[in-house]
């Protein structure tokens, strides 16, 4: 099949992915064969960020419910995992102190682990008003991970919010952090993150809202100089 055949119905990355797959049987075979292929480009893809509409407005729903207190936790960088693991004694002040997650085992069932990497266990603060709701609750969350889950997607769904997985809050936190100017390092410590991989790759667009920005300024600047 022809490459450009294949990129008629294909995506560039099944189309590369065929490439490569064939590439490597005709080397076996042919060690001294030579490819020269051009394939499609890759398509960029940018993450869907939730704005800060989107936040409020969810967490607006879900006040007063099981799932308000999991909600608001994941817009301060905790994991699924992390949030479901919690107990009253991880809890001091307004600090929560994360050092387990709560994880599927191959049987089915859920099972209390350490966290993902040795940087995911770390300290949090949390607003004194959160706080004090999990003390009159008496507890942080006590359903199943996946509900919390369909919760989210039922929310998106009845607020006609473009549908993001839990997980994207975490997306959400970076970002916020590095758009507040928080050094690098210290979103890294506070998301319990290990390396900076995921801050250059995944939340690289708070970055480029910065630079967005920034170019508005200078234009107006520049207007303000010249047509005024």
């Amino acid at each position: 099949m022809k490459i450009n055949q294949l990129a008629k119905g294909h995506s560039p990355k099944t189309v590369r992915n065929y490439h490569g797959f064939i590439s490597a049987v005709l080397g076996t075979f042919c060690p001294n064969l030579k490819i020269s292929t051009t394939l499609p480009q890759k398509i960029k893809n940018e993450p869907y960020i939730p704005s800060d509409e989107d936040v409020r407005r969810i967490l607006e729903r879900a006040k007063g419910t099981e799932y308000e207190i999991p909600l608001v936790l994941a817009c301060y960088g905790l994991r699924r995992s992390e949030i479901c693991a919690l107990t009253m004694n991880d809890l001091d002040g307004d600090i929560i102190r994360v050092n387990k997650a709560k994880v599927l085992r191959e049987d089915g069932a859920w099972k209390i682990k350490t966290t993902k990497t040795t940087a995911s266990t770390r300290e949090i603060v949390i607003p004194m008003e959160i706080a004090d709701k999990i003390k009159e609750k008496g507890y942080i969350y006590k359903g199943y991970p996946n509900s919390i889950t369909r919760f989210l997607k039922a929310s998106e769904d009845a607020l006609g919010i473009p549908r993001f997985p839990l997980h994207k809050l975490r997306h959400y936190f970076a970002s916020k952090m590095s758009a507040l100017n928080i050094p690098e390092a210290d979103i890294l410590k506070m998301g319990g993150w290990e390396t900076d991989h995921v801050m250059k790759s995944v939340y690289r667009h708070s970055m480029l809202d910065k630079e967005e920005q920034a170019k508005r300024e200078a234009a107006e600047k520049l207007r303000s100089a010249i047509l005024s």
